[in-house]
């Protein structure tokens, strides 16, 4: 079954279903994501093969309401956001007794007509299955996770290229995984501004 007989929704439509707990494919400045809210959670880490208790990052609409999901912000974190958020950044904070959450706020208009849509962040990891190569168009997506997703949203494609993933948690910051251009050159100048 081809990404041309998955449902297209638009973003009313989308915010929608995912209240009902479907899961959707959604293009980001990125990868091809696999988005769900709370209801759909279980079902994302089903279709993409991923163990259930590995955390997934959200998607934010604003950095205000990405940083109001941390317990704290350190401010190299909202200097990294300043300069690059919305976009392929995603930053792992500290939340409550000792957990961390990854947040990003992203920059391709339908995931943030979606956000706005919806109204909150939305669980979202990269349309593959576990382990395998991250899709940059709905097309490049494995069948299995195709026919498994409820709905597919209709834009632009990515980089192909994930987001950088910035561990701010413990007082220390390590790239988690170097990507869209920001590599540990970048990221020392952007922390020293």
């Amino acid at each position: 079954m081809g990404s041309r007989y998955l449902r297209s929704a638009t973003p009313r439509e989308a915010a929608e279903l995912l209240r009902e707990g479907k899961v959707g494919l959604v293009p980001t400045e990125t990868v091809v994501g696999l988005v769900a809210d709370e209801r759909g959670l279980s079902r994302l880490a089903g279709i993409k093969g991923r163990d259930p208790a590995k955390p997934i990052a959200l998607l934010c609409p604003s950095t205000e309401s990405a940083f109001a999901l941390a317990f704290r912000v350190p401010p190299v974190a909202k200097a990294l956001a300043d300069s690059l958020w919305p976009g392929p950044l995603t930053l792992v904070l500290e939340r409550e007794l000792g957990e961390t959450i990854g947040l990003r706020v992203p920059d391709h208009p339908i995931v943030r007509e979606l956000l706005a849509e919806y109204g909150d962040s939305l669980y979202a990891t990269s349309a593959n299955l576990s382990g395998g190569p991250a899709p940059a168009s709905i097309d490049d997506v494995v069948p299995a996770i195709r026919e498994a997703a409820d709905f597919r949203m209709d834009g632009e494609p990515g980089s192909g290229e994930a987001s950088t993933v910035v561990d701010l948690s413990g007082g220390h910051v390590v790239i988690l995984r170097p990507g869209a251009g920001l590599d540990e050159a970048a990221l020392s100048r952007l922390i020293e501004r």
